[in-house]
């Protein structure tokens, strides 16, 4: 037997719930690194949150000498009449949020050196500034080191990231961040193996040979070596049997739907996949294996070498992919998308919905995924207990959005979010943790009377324990889900509850959960009040 995720809509207040059912498959998955050892890794965990605070605090100590540093320069380019470079410099002095979770676009090209006939003064501020940068970069990759070692790798990603963005061109944090550099470009291993194979990448139409792109462009189509029309193409492909292929660095999505389509897709699964692996990096790999990679990335290029791609079927109309499942799900009709274990490929169609609203459940399912393949093994996912977290992350991973200037993740705004709070607040509904942690999947998912309520929960407890106090508890978190997800029964004879991890008890963390929830709740009231 194996687990199947499935998104279902639940009639009743608020939003869409997910839900898993079981069905018989065979699995086979990708193979991921070894995970750490239980009784190690909870020594790293175990500490106050004092020594994470010791951290957090030099880094804004870092960031104000920065500040200052940049301050200066700007009136310097204000005395000099640069004024539009002061404000550009000016915009940097914003403080990065290390407590949250975020990813600004780093810059594909590697950075040219100033021109030699720059006005003194120009290249002046322009050295300075990138002298300023690169040393602050230089002192935050220090501190990512430091922080890695104490055992708080999530701080330490978050600071490795803000590396990358002031230097962009630091070679061990682009690779850290999956890149490797290829003459003049910062690029992924896989998007550097199709340059090498003599072919580009375009925004519309995916991975071509380069001789075809201009009749892309003019509307002809490559099917089965020859050239046909849009429209032929499309005719032939209405089948699913001949669906167009996209393959990106890690997905290989399968749609009759449009061509067109399934690269966008591609393009939001990779920016989700790359914000996934790094915000959830000690998953991946051991404390051993971290710090290997801040030491010098395994293979040359860190642990985002060439895998087997994971396999996205997304059909033209929700009448096909019910058609299509049925036989396997005979419920198929409820569901908005599902990720089946038997041959580990997530299944979509297209539909009229709110483009936020099919982004929701592309991420939810993309999350159980990413989890689930983690392993070769197939394994049933909190059977026993503690199945709340499984459904409850993959929630909160919905939350995953583009922002001006990049992507974020845990916006308390969301619908998910809110409808937590309001179970709580205004339904007085809350399942004590410990309680909680301890019902396994089938009693979770044959509770009608509370499924709706107990989905909300895992919502806003899984936003607590990624966000509070500055992210207090987000290693632990990892560190519990990598212990569900993990097959190695011999490192982990048991899964460690988030009281030991956290060494805070039960009803401390419910007790924590409450007043942050009212919080949050005092925030968005103030900030609404104000117009904001």
């Amino acid at each position: 037997m194996s687990t199947l995720q499935r998104s279902c809509p639940v009639h009743g207040p608020l939003t869409t719930l997910k839900v898993l059912v079981t069905v018989t498959a065979v699995v086979s998955l990708r193979v991921a690194p070894a995970f750490p050892d239980a009784g190690s890794t909870a020594k790293h965990l175990r500490r106050s949150e004092d020594r994470l605070h010791l951290y957090q605090d030099q880094h804004r100590r870092l960031h104000k000498k920065f500040s200052e540093s940049l301050e200066k320069l700007s009136q310097f380019c204000d005395d000099k009449g640069f004024s539009d470079a002061a404000t550009s410099i000016r915009t940097l002095t914003s403080p990065s949020k290390t407590n949250g979770i975020e990813v600004k676009p780093l810059p594909r090209q590697v950075q040219p050196k100033l021109p030699a006939d720059l006005p003194k003064d120009e290249r002046d501020w322009r050295s300075q500034l990138r002298f300023l940068r690169n040393d602050y970069a230089k002192d935050l990759y220090a501190l990512s080191r430091r922080s890695l070692r104490a055992g708080y790798p999530s701080f330490a990603y978050n600071t490795l990231r803000e590396v990358a963005l002031h230097n962009p061109d630091h070679r061990t944090a682009r690779q850290l961040l999956g890149y490797k550099r290829l003459g003049d470009q910062w690029v992924t291993p896989y998007y550097a193996r199709m340059l090498r194979s003599g072919k580009v990448w375009h925004d519309t139409f995916g991975w071509l040979p380069k001789t075809h792109v201009k009749r892309y462009t003019d509307g002809q189509r490559y099917y089965k070596r020859r050239w046909i029309s849009t429209a032929k193409e499309a005719e032939l492909r209405r089948s699913f049997h001949n669906a167009w292929e996209i393959r990106t660095d890690h997905y290989l999505i399968k749609t009759n739907y449009s061509l067109e389509r399934g690269v966008e897709l591609g393009k939001t699964l990779e920016d989700f996949h790359r914000f996934f692996h790094q915000t959830f990096a000690s998953f991946f790999n051991t404390p051993e294996q971290m710090q290997k990679l801040f030491e010098g990335p395994l293979n040359g290029h860190g642990n985002w070498g060439p895998a087997r791609p994971m396999k996205v079927h997304y059909y033209s109309t929700r009448e096909e992919y019910n058609q299509r499942l049925r036989k396997k799900i005979p419920q198929i009709a409820i569901t908005n998308g599902l990720y089946l274990t038997d041959n580990r490929t997530a299944h979509f169609f297209h539909a009229d919905n709110p483009k936020t609203s099919a982004d929701a459940t592309l991420f939810h399912e993309a999350t159980h995924q990413l989890f689930f393949e983690s392993q070769p093994i197939n394994r049933r996912i909190g059977e026993k207990e503690n199945f709340w977290i499984v459904e409850g992350i993959a929630c909160y991973m919905e939350s995953f959005k583009r922002e001006l200037n990049g992507f974020s993740l845990g916006d308390p705004h969301y619908i998910r979010f809110q409808a937590a709070r309001i179970r709580y607040l205004e339904n007085k509904y809350y399942v004590p943790l410990a309680e909680f942690a301890s019902i396994g999947m089938m009693p979770f998912q044959s509770d009608q009377k509370n499924i709706s309520k107990n989905y909300s929960q895992a919502s806003g407890l899984s936003l607590f324990f990624m966000h509070y106090d500055d992210g207090r508890y987000r290693d632990a978190l990892i560190e519990h889900l990598s212990q569900i997800y993990s097959v190695n029964t011999r490192r982990y004879p048991r899964v460690q509850s988030l009281a030991e991890l956290t060494e805070v008890r039960f009803e401390e963390l419910d007790r924590q959960y409450i007043e942050y929830t009212k919080k949050v709740h005092e925030a968005m009231a103030q900030n609404t009040a104000q117009g904001r």
